[in-house]
């Protein structure tokens, strides 16, 4: 076993400083994964820096970027904007919701 591993390049799962849990790099199409989550929460944010603050005020009101289907938060004040990321990155079931609002919240932060 140890020279075919050793042939292949793999690491064995049997050593001792084998891990597998080490994180990746998000590219454009992947899923976003536990391992990769932190590539993706990065990029993300430098999107929403490089658009700015004003891409995320229309109509007077802040709007989520990522909630299209029902519009949040409904009264549009900054603060509540802040309070709905930080409430989904915790809360969310899925790992992309969460970490898209866990960068909308690092990219925007406070005033």
């Amino acid at each position: 076993m140890k020279r075919k591993l050793a042939k292949t390049g793999f690491k064995s799962p049997y050593d001792y400083d084998y891990d597998d849990d080490e994180p990746y790099e998000y590219h454009s199409g992947d899923d976003v994964e536990d391992g990769n989550k932190e590539s993706f929460i990065e990029k993300e944010a430098h999107k929403i820096r490089e658009k700015g603050k004003a891409a995320y005020f229309k109509r007077g009101m802040f709007r989520c970027p990522y909630c299209t289907t029902k519009p949040k938060p409904r009264d549009g004040i900054y603060e509540h904007l802040m309070s709905h990321a930080r409430g989904l990155s915790r809360s969310a079931e899925d790992i992309k919701t969460r970490a898209e609002h866990e960068a909308l919240l690092k990219a925007l932060g406070p005033i």
